[in-house]
């Protein structure tokens, strides 16, 4: 059973709820049972994920085995504040995951302090956003756009994993 912290980007934040739930639903689908040690909001912020991550740390100290962030400057912040207790050098490691697959992400990837992230593809949301509202100025129905419309009104891009095996890719 491996014990986690998340650190959330804001309360009832779609995108929060969502990296959430699926975060842990792809842990959990891998056979890995979890236990939540500790949960909380630092509204996609490195400085407050630092402050959050230092009062979890003085909590649960070596009881934290993973962190799991809803954005990669949450991430950041979570290694700075696990670096200042002595993490990331010799063999003192907790996996950290962030989302989003920053410039300053795919660096720590490199570096070995995060263990992943993934791409939230601006690039394919844009394109999407461009095909649809295409299809309707031309008066035709969105669905010939290429795009699958869920429940008549959502696009959903996929995520793709980012790890230290392929970072280079998304520079």
């Amino acid at each position: 059973v491996i014990q986690y912290i998340m650190l959330k980007g804001e309360p009832g934040h779609q995108d929060a709820e969502l990296r959430t739930e699926y975060s842990i639903k792809a842990v959990t689908a891998a056979g890995i049972k979890v236990e939540k040690l500790a949960e909380d909001t630092a509204y996609w912020d490195r400085p407050k994920a630092v402050e959050k991550m230092k009062a979890f740390y003085a909590k649960f100290g070596d009881k934290i085995e993973m962190v799991f962030c809803n954005n990669d400057d949450m991430a950041l912040g979570v290694i700075e504040a696990l670096r200042q207790e002595g993490y990331f050098t010799g063999n003192k490691y907790i996996p950290v995951l962030g989302v989003d697959a920053t410039a300053p992400a795919l660096q720590a990837l490199e570096q070995g302090t995060l263990l992943g992230t993934v791409l939230n593809d601006a690039k394919n949301q844009g394109k999407a956003t461009f095909d649809l509202a295409y299809a309707l100025a031309m008066g035709k129905d969105p669905a010939t756009s290429g795009w699958k419309i869920d429940g008549g009104k959502y696009v959903w891009v996929p995520y793709q994993k980012v790890t230290k095996d392929n970072y280079k890719q998304f520079k």
